[in-house]
């Protein structure tokens, strides 16, 4: 259900989620062989962590952000540890900040590009 409202929220950003995405396997399907723009990602995917998402993600040079309701962030491997975390109930301040600066956009704009896509 949260996963519907992030997208919803993506919407109205002026973004094209795809997703929600509940497992890793999908995540990684679509981190495979989608174009993206950038990911927002829950740290728990289904009954797995997302750090295989991450490392294709990574591989492929596309930004992503972790959003979480864990307040222990000591699960997070060194190689992702300067991912910008959002915890949840996100503000959408917050949450719009953290989506330009992972997409290079000026501060204060969600996007410029309404067919940017990102995955949650």
């Amino acid at each position: 259900m949260l996963g519907e409202v992030v997208c919803d929220f993506l919407r109205e950003c002026g973004l094209e989620p795809v997703g929600p995405l509940t497992t890793v396997e999908d995540a990684c399907e679509v981190a495979n062989h989608h174009q993206l723009d950038g990911a927002v990602l829950d740290l728990k995917l289904g009954r797995n962590l997302c750090f295989p998402v991450c490392a294709l993600l990574d591989a492929r040079g596309i930004p992503f952000i972790f959003l979480t309701g864990y307040g222990d962030l000591s699960m997070i491997p060194m190689e992702f540890r300067t991912v910008p975390v959002i915890c949840k109930p996100f503000e959408s301040g917050e949450m719009k900040s953290a989506l330009a600066a992972m997409l290079r956009l000026e501060e204060g704009l969600c996007v410029s590009d309404p067919a940017s896509s990102l995955r949650n």
